[in-house]
């Protein structure tokens, strides 16, 4: 797990990955236990937070 997790870092910053990471979340929710459906319940919850925030998580 760590070794994905470090690789996924490594990944973002070398911009391999552009996208929105909900994919990644969910992957690396369900790599770590969590079962599908309650991995992906919680990363739609946070990704609609971090929406709703200007300027949260877009780098200002």
């Amino acid at each position: 797990m760590e070794a994905l997790t470090v690789a996924l870092l490594e990944s973002v910053n070398a911009g391999v990955l552009d996208d929105d990471a909900v994919p990644l979340a969910i992957a690396t929710l369900i790599a770590a236990g969590v079962p599908q459906k309650r991995a992906s319940v919680v990363v739609v919850d946070v990704t609609s937070v971090i929406n709703a925030k200007p300027g949260f998580g877009d780098g200002t």
